[in-house]
């Protein structure tokens, strides 16, 4: 579910240069691997060159890699350069475009998401190192800070980060240790710096079968009181949602999980992972993983970024897609705090559209088939 925008000239260079039958596979650029695992790829308005059938680069990547390549009728790419802010259409976005590296750099930095100059195209920001950390119970020797820090946003950017376990908040008497988990998770990984744009967390966690555990209402508002906590300068906005046992997410949802932009960590147990002496509560393995690892690039094996991609196409299918349709989502949802009700279409109401997960991938674009 990534959303990567490129010139076209250059993805044409990157696939001409790495599709040459005398190039070998360990050779190939990497960001010519990931293209090629893509569904779709963004380009600037369409220019018809004179390729021949067998010649054509973007014809090859489509037919042989099924990547669909749209371009853009409202040169959405080309404005980036004189409004920045327009690359936080796309959370998931990565930018690479025809600018200074400079200017790349900043715009990287002031809205948290991936942006280089074709002048200087580096992918090492998505390839995964290899963490992998095995706490046992009452283990002293990590934190989330130690766990968290080879992919936090001072390493990765991002602007989003999504905290996923069913159980997180089914004991009510480990409230507070949950809210200490949550809150160092946060302050791992969110950007220390200014940013030009609102940051935004999200929490999914499941109803209990016994009616027990912590209620919406009560788990956002606490959750929403420790923002203040962190000391950011700029805005944080906080989403929870409780999934019904009826939701299509309550199932999948079991296994632990934390994303951001282009980040993914799984745990084998629970987010609630450090007691109030910051003592391991119980004995997992926790990864912390970069999207791409150079064994899935080359060989035929699963990614990081596959996981990603499908638990936010499970997000967007079975939640987002439901409210866009005024249907039922099956889930409780709270905003910055505060219980949103729904009308009697579903809708949920009484905040701005665009500052809340239902609309993570809305954008007024208009990007055509070539």
């Amino acid at each position: 579910m990534l959303s990567i925008f490129i010139p076209q000239d250059t993805l044409e260079n990157i696939l001409i240069d790495n599709m040459a039958s005398s190039v070998k596979l360990e050779d190939q650029d990497a960001w010519y691997r990931i293209f090629i695992k893509q569904k779709v790829i963004y380009v600037s308005s369409w220019k018809e060159k004179e390729y021949d059938a067998e010649e054509d680069p973007l014809l090859i990547l489509s037919n042989s890699y099924q990547v669909e390549i749209r371009y853009d009728e409202t040169e959405y790419i080309e404005s980036i350069h004189n409004n920045h802010e327009l690359v936080t259409k796309y959370w998931n976005g990565i930018f690479l475009l025809d600018i200074t590296e400079e200017e790349a750099d900043d715009i990287q930095r002031d809205y948290g998401v991936i942006c280089q100059s074709i002048h200087h195209l580096d992918a090492s920001v998505l390839m995964d190192e290899g963490l992998r950390f095995s706490p046992v119970e009452n283990d002293k020797r990590y934190s989330w800070y130690t766990i968290l820090d080879g992919i936090n946003a001072e390493h990765i950017p991002s602007n989003h980060l999504i905290l996923i376990d069913r159980y997180l908040f089914a004991n009510a008497n480990e409230l507070e240790t949950t809210l200490d988990n949550i809150f160092f998770i946060m302050d791992a990984m969110l950007p220390l710096h200014e940013l030009k744009c609102s940051y935004k967390v999200t929490i999914f966690y499941g109803e209990q079968s016994d009616g027990g555990g912590v209620g919406l209402s009560d788990a956002a508002a606490k959750v929403y009181k420790i923002i203040d906590g962190l000391s950011r300068p700029y805005t944080i906005h906080v989403e929870v949602i409780c999934l019904s046992r009826h939701s299509d997410l309550y199932k999948p949802f079991h296994n632990r999980k934390i994303l951001t932009n282009y980040t993914i960590t799984q745990l084998e147990y629970r987010l609630n992972a450090f007691d109030e002496k910051g003592l391991s509560t119980c004995q997992q393995t926790i990864q912390p993983q970069s999207l791409f690892t150079k064994s899935s690039l080359y060989r035929d094996i699963d990614s990081p970024y596959k996981t990603h991609h499908d638990i936010m196409s499970a997000i967007y299918e079975n939640f987002i897609w439901w409210v866009k349709n005024y249907l039922s989502p099956k889930s409780t949802y709270a905003f910055d705090g505060q219980r949103m009700f729904v009308n009697k279409r579903y809708r949920i109401t009484t905040i701005h559209k665009n500052e809340y997960l239902i609309d993570l991938n809305s954008s007024k674009t208009i990007w055509k088939k070539r």
